[in-house]
């Protein structure tokens, strides 16, 4: 929570020193930047490592990256190396995200499920979900088979809890409130 804090200060800061026509440059940079350090542990790790100097790790992004990213964006994750919050970019990346569709009008759900959904179910789920919201709803879909069964929805700052796992708890939760009379 605290790292979405820090990141929605840079996302703020950044956005208002880019051009209104670079926003949607900046998203899909920052979004291959993301999903670069999601999908490698090493590139990650190197970013992190306390040990290689920032000076260091600047070189190496200035020249990897120079031709390949504009240069505001280059010049965000250089403050960030600076600063020493590169474990934050990927939040950074989130946010500006969800910064940029909030301004346009859109707003994000999540439909967890425990198994896969087929086209007809995920469709009406993401009527359902849109009702809910005076905003346009891009809903994603992602499965968790902890849930057992039923769906948790969440949109923006609401969770809809309607899995079976959560059902489960609150009979045992009630089950543990009851007293029950003591046999002599």
């Amino acid at each position: 929570m605290f790292a979405k804090v820090i990141a929605d200060r840079y996302v703020r800061a950044f956005l208002g020193s880019i051009d209104p026509s670079e926003v949607d440059n900046a998203e899909n940079e920052l979004e291959t930047i993301s999903a670069m350090l999601k999908g490698s542990d090493e590139i990650r790790a190197y970013l992190e490592n306390p040990k290689v100097p920032p000076a260091i790790k600047k070189q190496v992004l200035e020249r990897s990256l120079k031709d390949k990213f504009s240069r505001g964006v280059l010049n965000l994750l250089l403050l960030l190396i600076d600063k020493r919050r590169q474990d934050i970019i990927i939040d950074v990346a989130d946010r500006f995200n969800e910064t940029v569709d909030a301004e346009r009008g859109i707003e994000h759900a999540i439909v967890i499920s425990a198994v896969p959904l087929d086209e007809n179910l995920q469709g009406t789920l993401t009527r359902t979900v849109q009702q809910f919201s005076e905003r346009e709803v891009d809903v994603g879909f992602r499965t968790d088979p902890n849930l057992i069964g039923g769906v948790v929805i969440r949109l923006g700052d609401r969770v809809i809890d309607a899995s079976l796992s959560k059902r489960f708890e609150d009979i045992r939760r009630a089950m543990l409130a009851v007293r029950l009379p003591r046999s002599s």
